[in-house]
């Protein structure tokens, strides 16, 4: 659930940006609307299965197990 809202909040602030630069682009603010809708379903989609799928890797995750060297890490 944190990713999912982690994930829309941001694309709001992306979104956001993403239809001003539009708008700038084609001076049509129905269009740039149009982009940003798209763009903002999309890279969410898209940053939940990321989010989704670094939660599997273990990677800098948790610290060392006792009695191994940090060190020889």
């Amino acid at each position: 659930m944190r990713s999912a809202l982690k994930g829309f909040t941001w694309r709001l602030v992306a979104t956001f940006t993403t239809v001003v630069i539009a708008y700038c682009i084609t001076g049509e603010q129905a269009q740039a609307l149009q982009i940003g809708a798209i763009e903002f379903v999309v890279k969410f989609v898209v940053y939940y299965f990321h989010e989704r799928a670094w939660v599997r890797v273990p990677f800098g995750q948790g610290l060392p197990k006792t009695g191994e060297n940090i060190d020889s890490v």
